[in-house]
């Protein structure tokens, strides 16, 4: 019973004050000053495009993606000549050894290939994209 008098003491201080508001009245030329003001802003000040990944991502990427290709191509044995600790003599001694989870995969140079043209296809596809929707946004 309470909370429907506290309701109605809103809705009766609502209505007066809503009374009381003067109502605004544009201009006659309003419209017309409006559609100046976003004709004279540009599209590039209204939106800034950014790229969802940033170029210190995709030379991460490149650069895993050519390790891995270097690594299954030539093996380990081109690997353990850049490696530090050959070029410096130190070899640490561990208790443990790693297995060789690698050791086993062969790939075919059709595969190797079909992912390199897979990857310059994706590359190539991200720049078509990129400056398609560039010109969209500054048209």
């Amino acid at each position: 019973m309470g909370e429907n008098k506290h309701i109605e003491e809103l809705d009766a201080f609502a209505k007066k004050y809503v009374q009381e508001v003067e109502q605004d009245i544009p201009s006659l030329d309003f419209t017309s000053n409006v559609m100046n003001t976003i004709i004279e802003t540009k599209s590039s000040e209204v939106f800034k495009a950014t790229p969802l990944i940033s170029k210190k991502v995709w030379f991460l990427l490149f650069s895993i993606l050519t390790v891995c290709i270097i690594y299954v191509s030539k093996g380990k044995s081109i690997l353990e000549t850049w490696t530090i600790s050959n070029k410096f003599k130190f070899k640490p001694k561990l208790d443990f050894e790693f297995p060789n989870l690698f050791q086993s995969i062969s790939v075919s140079n059709t595969m190797l290939m079909a992912c390199f043209f897979f990857t310059l296809l994706i590359f190539i596809q991200f720049y078509f994209f990129k400056t398609r929707f560039e010109k969209d946004i500054d048209s």
